[in-house]
């Protein structure tokens, strides 16, 4: 009787064992990011309907940045080939993102738009909330100091893929212009559906709508489901005093990265 008392326990104990580092696991899979080391997105830019340019970000790589272990992002924009022979864009950047927060902690931009060009670099203090910028070409240098935390526009995206769920309906942040910062709030819209040509004609995705509060209107529609992939963002853009031209950044190209979870079938048309 003991001894099928004491192999019942050792059964109950080896399941429960089990059981135990199965949810566990699942609870691991669960907490890591929806993104990896190699994904890489592309935006085809509209303006008025008509395509004139591309943005592409990836994540190149996972790198130790004063002992702090930081994903490595990049991004270029890119005039159409017809657009560059009347204007000349050629913006890039390189964020130093931390693992754990989720936070840049360094932004580096080298630009050329029209016929000017530069080269800033942005280090962030995020506990303090202070940016040292510095402009290289013209050797000048200063400091910021935000009331938020820092984002430029790639380290947000990637902040919501992760944090999307905690994320209060009101989110305010300091954004990185070219040589300050400003604060900047977005809302929840909620959730509703949007046509996307690259993924379906004819089926739309079920997306998350945030609006900017104020300023000049921004819209962002990230998808609503474990990918969290962000699909269109629009910006309206002045030309002139009494002109404003609505800018689309639209998703047109995704590659998943090396460790990340089977992507959802709406998006395997999106090669890149």
């Amino acid at each position: 009787m003991l001894k099928r008392s004491g192999r019942r326990l050792c059964i109950c104990a080896a399941f429960l064992l089990g059981a135990f580092l199965f949810f566990s696991l699942l609870a691991e899979a669960s907490d890591a990011p929806p993104f990896a080391v190699g994904e890489k997105t592309r935006y085809a830019i509209h303006a008025s309907g008509i395509k004139i340019g591309y943005q592409t970000i990836e994540i190149a790589s996972l790198v130790e940045l004063q002992g702090v272990q930081t994903y490595l992002l990049k991004g270029q924009t890119t005039a159409s080939a017809l657009v560059s022979i009347l204007y000349r864009l050629d913006d890039r950047w390189t964020i130093s993102m931390e693992k754990e927060s989720f936070y840049p902690v360094r932004v580096e931009k080298e630009w050329e738009e029209g016929k000017g060009e530069g080269f800033y670099i942005y280090e962030i203090d995020q506990n303090n909330r202070v940016v040292r910028f510095r402009d290289i070409k013209k050797n000048k240098e200063k400091v910021l100091h935000a009331q938020n935390p820092i984002f430029d526009l790639f380290s947000l995206l990637y902040y919501y893929r992760v944090n999307a769920l905690s994320i209060e309906k009101h989110f305010t942040f300091d954004f990185l212009e070219t040589k300050g910062l400003k604060t900047v709030s977005f809302q929840d819209e909620g959730v509703g559906q949007l046509t996307v040509s690259s993924i379906s004609v004819t089926r739309p995705v079920a997306v998350r709508r945030f609006k900017q509060i104020g300023g000049v209107g921004i819209e962002l529609y990230v998808s609503n489901d474990a990918l969290r992939l962000p699909l269109k963002l629009v910006t309206p853009a002045k030309l002139s005093k009494k002109k404003t031209v609505l800018v689309e950044f639209i998703i047109d190209g995704y590659s998943a990265g090396s460790d990340q979870r089977e992507m959802p079938k709406e998006y395997r048309r999106l090669k890149y």
